[in-house]
């Protein structure tokens, strides 16, 4: 099936959708950014970040002006993609405990939009076992769409390097989806690393966990030496 544009990001004028989007576009991919805050769309389809992100202002005003980059606000422009990407993180409680249900949700209110042949890739941080359940969600709504996970590892001021530099791993239930979705990625890294589902989930859980670890040790240990009256 033919679609007009390349790629789909929903939620694609935040931190994580924008510089991705932009990325897309500097590789020659028609890119479409969906995004609820229609402000945030004007802003950048007049060429400017509604955010700091180094290195992503040229490509995005080049990729404007080479029409190969649209924000809109218009939730039909999910059915126009190919590859439908999923930038909607999983939020968490007063108590850090995550709501996994939140994606799926997210992903239900993309139903109607949805197209059979397209591919939907996550790519935000999933609890274990929510591509499973989008999984099943599209299979109860008789869409013959694709699932991956593929996620997002960069830093915040980093994207428009690490997108391109960092190995982008590749989860999907059959190895025709996971050809799918590190063909799109290839058009950013080289090195693509495949992985099941459910590996993926905790691998992006645990990358996560071991930087938020490495933070903690440091500022302890800023603390103690403090308490002794020392320079850290």
């Amino acid at each position: 099936m033919d679609f007009p544009d390349d790629v789909v990001v929903v939620g694609g004028c935040g931190h994580v959708g924008l510089p991705l989007g932009v990325a897309f576009a500097s590789r020659l991919l028609r890119t479409t950014l969906y995004d609820l805050n229609a402000d945030a769309c004007a802003l950048v389809n007049a060429g400017q970040l509604p955010f700091a992100e180094p290195g992503a202002d040229e490509p995005l005003r080049v990729a404007l002006d080479a029409s190969l980059l649209h924000a809109s606000s218009d939730p039909a422009s999910v059915s126009r993609a190919e590859h439908v990407v999923v930038v909607i993180g999983t939020p968490v409680d007063e108590h850090l405990n995550p709501d996994a249900n939140a994606v799926p949700k997210a992903v239900g209110e993309l139903i109607p939009y949805l197209r059979a042949g397209q591919i939907l890739i996550l790519r935000s941080t999933l609890f274990p076992g929510v591509t499973a359940s989008v999984e099943r969600l599209l299979q109860r709504a008789g869409l013959a769409v694709d699932v991956a996970f593929c996620p997002e590892r960069i830093a915040e001021g980093r994207a428009m390097v690490e997108l391109f530099s960092l190995p982008q791993i590749v989860a999907a239930r059959d190895d025709v989806t996971r050809a799918r979705a590190a063909r799109l990625f290839r058009a950013l890294t080289s090195t693509i690393v495949d992985l099941e589902p459910e590996e993926a989930e905790l691998a992006k859980l645990f990358t996560n966990a071991w930087r938020y670890i490495r933070f903690a040790a440091a500022n302890q240990l800023y603390m103690m030496a403090n308490d002794f009256d020392l320079d850290y």
